[in-house]
């Protein structure tokens, strides 16, 4: 035998010339794989300036001055490239990893425990060759992901701006089929792809608003129904026309415990704050329209409503506390006969001190678009504020006229709150704070 049998150092044999050559060759070879440690396992090619006495793992495919050597440990000595094949056992230790790794007769894997990935790996493949644009890959038939000692967890999927996209895609046979997160847009969307090429949208959710689409299903949406027979005009029913004449207090609406109202002012269609010449708007109106409709002839034109001004009586019947204020009711939706579900929106504005709404069970309460955790109070310092109430009542158990959908309590004899555009609407719905449901006859 010319070597040894483990590590392959060349013998001296007898009268050997220049045996200083087989010498130095095997403590070339020792000075190499002793207490082995390597740099990296990662490159396929050499790295452009290596040191005298760098070590890699050769990563497949290699290339260059490495083609050929997939797996070997790749040694800079002398000013070149010296291979040393790999055998079962052989352990080395990865700086690049921080750990250990072991060849076990095919390929070097981590050697468990010891002391796993370093903080910013390349690349890691899991059963799997991750490569440059999927850094991390996984071969497996399930992933788990779990909580750490907080007990939460969370996979955050980051892109850096509103057209680029962050999701995730489905593939059937490495083509995809399905694909939902924000893809192009800061909307969330469902797509859905027959060939993999092609991706339809089938669902949207508005980043801005929530809303929900549908842009390949024929469905209806924002039919909304107004019950009340005047559209929440305040000016009778029947009427048809953009304009309105005198106000009219619905009968839909009951004042309570002595409380009174006046129509405060009206909405005038082609008003003159707006450029048109059939009068003024009443500065709260004015302050209303500012609020729900968009600068220019959007303020100017329109289907014409009033806003009633109510004022708290002396009565102090149902007594109601809510955050530091006791009021008595004074005004709620009329005790007719009512639909186990409905949902009330208005804008409501308190005058002289707050007022309250109070949340009866199976109620849910929105101000200004957002829902409260219960019965709300309204300052005057809160200006116009849009109110929607879903309620949803068990028709088994319920009453069948009560409870209220709109309730208001007002703490003194004279206290004034302003009310416009109510609606009633079938079934729970969400109407935008923005818009409210004045339209045509009872409808929109």
């Amino acid at each position: 035998m010319q070597t040894s049998p483990n590590l392959a150092l060349p013998y001296i044999m007898p009268l050997q010339a220049q045996s200083h050559v087989t010498h130095n060759e095997a403590i070339r070879r020792l000075d190499c794989l002793t207490r082995l440690a390597v740099i990296d396992r990662t490159r396929t090619e050499p790295p452009p300036a290596p040191a005298d006495g760098d070590r890699h793992i050769v990563a497949a495919p290699a290339t260059g001055a490495w083609e050929g050597r997939d797996g070997a440990v790749a040694a800079f000595q002398d000013g070149t490239w010296a291979f040393y094949a790999p055998a079962e056992g052989w352990t080395a230790w990865c700086t690049g990893e921080t750990g250990w790794l072991h060849f076990d007769g095919s390929d070097w894997q981590q050697h468990a425990g010891s002391g796993g990935l370093p903080g910013n790996p390349d690349q890691l493949g899991i059963n799997a060759t991750a490569d440059s644009v999927n850094r991390l890959a996984v071969g497996s038939d399930a992933s788990l992901f779990s909580h750490d000692s907080a007990g939460d967890h969370r996979m955050v999927i980051n892109k850096a701006q509103t057209a680029d996209t962050a999701s995730l895609v489905f593939q059937s046979g490495w083509s995809g089929r399905a694909e939902l997160g924000l893809t192009g847009s800061d909307d969330f969307a469902f797509k859905v792809s027959a060939d993999g090429t092609n991706f339809v949208d089938a669902l949207t959710i508005d980043g801005q608003t929530g809303a929900v689409s549908f842009p390949a299903t024929n469905l209806p949406s924002d039919m909304v129904v107004n019950l009340y027979q005047d559209s929440g005009r305040m000016a009778g029913n029947g009427q048809t026309g953009v304009t309105v004449g005198g106000f009219v207090f619905p009968s839909y609406l009951t004042l309570y415990n002595g409380a009174t109202v006046t129509g405060h002012g009206k909405f005038i269609h082609n008003n003159t704050d707006h450029g048109g010449s059939a009068g003024s708007l009443t500065p709260s109106v004015a302050e209303l329209i500012a609020q729900i409709r968009e600068p220019g002839s959007y303020r100017r034109y329109g289907n014409e409503f009033w806003v009633a001004e109510i004022a708290a009586g002396a009565g102090t019947a149902g007594p109601f506390s809510h955050d530091g204020v006791t009021g008595y009711e004074a005004f709620f939706n009329a005790q007719m006969i009512r639909m186990p579900a409905m949902t009330f929106h208005g804008y409501l504005r308190a005058l002289d001190a707050p007022i309250l709404f109070r949340k009866a069970a199976g109620q849910t309460i929105h101000v200004g678009g957002v829902p409260q955790p219960g019965a709300v109070r309204l300052d005057p310092a809160d200006g116009w504020q849009a109110v929607m109430i879903q309620d949803l009542q068990p028709p088994r158990t319920s009453f069948g006229y009560i409870p209220a959908t709109l309730d208001v309590y007002v703490p003194s004899a004279g206290n004034r709150f302003q009310l416009a555009c109510p609606a009633l609407a079938p079934g729970i719905a969400r109407i935008d704070p923005d818009t409210g449901l004045i339209g045509a006859v009872t409808s929109w």
